[in-house]
């Protein structure tokens, strides 16, 4: 007995006691672990998106506007009914941003995926100009588009130089209804390219080598091997990234606002840039509210088709 009440004393004196006891219990359990290590972005989350969100969908049903000391009357629909009576939003900004979203995300998963096979073959200084290609996608959207209105200038633009260096008239290029649309969605398709080429490119180093091989042999041309072995195992990563361009493209405000405004008669109006001349320009909040959810239910069925699509794919 003599000789282990020392021995138990000394263990009892090892155990952990308050806060370091309930640290011990958090970090030595995988579940618990797992909660605590995902609490900081999931409460990043929720004070940066979520609450957001439901404050916004609150808002669209109200009459809120700039200035009051307390939240506008609830309205119901009137909002969006107000919104469809527009011929700016229901001639202009619903035909703009699904022309903008669907012209320039096959644009861009197309010139991505073509990038992505370039950088994924061997050559000189390959890992340099595969960061490189993320400039367009990295640097700050106001700081490129100065690069762009001067591109689209007129009258001392480096494009209407090179038209008239063969023979054609200058364009107007964000000054003409029909030339302004195209010219914002070229620069969305430039800043957003890199980005499918690099989320594919990280796609192909996972596409078994020993299947395209099998194929080659087998008498399979480039383009077989392409098809049939390359694009269903890159399947999943090609929903996702053209998932969340969707989503990016179809809420578009920066580009749009800094090249355009909207402008010119509305021509280049999103859904984006109207919900901010409503809710800051003129002052009601509710109105720009109801705009930017607009299309909401219209991106989850879009969301949910994907989703589904790749839990069919894993099942089979």
């Amino acid at each position: 007995m003599q000789r282990t009440e020392p021995l138990l004393s000394a263990r009892s004196s090892d155990e952990p006691s308050g806060i370091r006891a309930v640290l011990r219990r958090w970090t030595d359990d995988e579940h618990r672990l797992g909660y605590l290590m995902v609490m900081p972005a999931l409460l990043l989350l929720v004070v940066m998106v979520a609450y957001p969100f439901v404050v916004s969908i609150w808002l669209g049903f109200t009459d809120t506007r700039i200035a009051q000391q307390a939240t506008g009357n609830f309205i119901g629909f009137e909002n969006y009914m107000n919104l469809l009576n527009r011929s700016v939003f229901a001639d202009k900004v619903i035909r703009n941003t699904i022309l903008y979203t669907v012209g320039a995300v096959p644009l861009k998963l197309v010139l991505g995926m073509i990038l992505a096979l370039l950088l994924n073959r061997r050559f000189p200084l390959r890992n340099l100009i595969r960061g490189l290609i993320l400039l367009p996608w990295v640097v700050p959207t106001s700081l490129s588009m100065i690069v762009f209105l001067w591109l689209f200038e007129p009258t001392f633009s480096v494009l209407n130089y090179l038209l008239e260096g063969v023979g054609l008239a200058p364009v107007n290029w964000l000054g003409t209804p029909s030339t302004a649309l195209f010219s914002v969605m070229m620069v969305n398709v430039w800043r957003g390219t890199p980005f499918f080429g690099v989320i594919l490119l990280a796609a192909l180093q996972g596409v078994p080598g020993d299947q395209i091989e099998a194929a080659r042999i087998d008498g399979a041309n480039t383009l077989q091997r392409f098809w049939h072995i390359t694009i269903p195992a890159i399947m999943p990563v090609i929903v996702v990234s053209t998932l969340f361009s969707i989503v990016r493209t179809f809420a578009e405000m920066e580009i749009v606002w800094i090249l355009t405004e909207g402008g010119p008669f509305n021509s280049t109006h999103m859904i984006g840039t109207y919900a901010y001349q409503l809710a800051i320009k003129n002052a009601n909040i509710g109105e720009g509210a109801a705009v930017s959810l607009f299309f909401f239910p219209v991106m989850v069925i879009i969301v949910w088709f994907q989703l589904w699509y790749l839990q069919q794919r894993n099942n089979a």
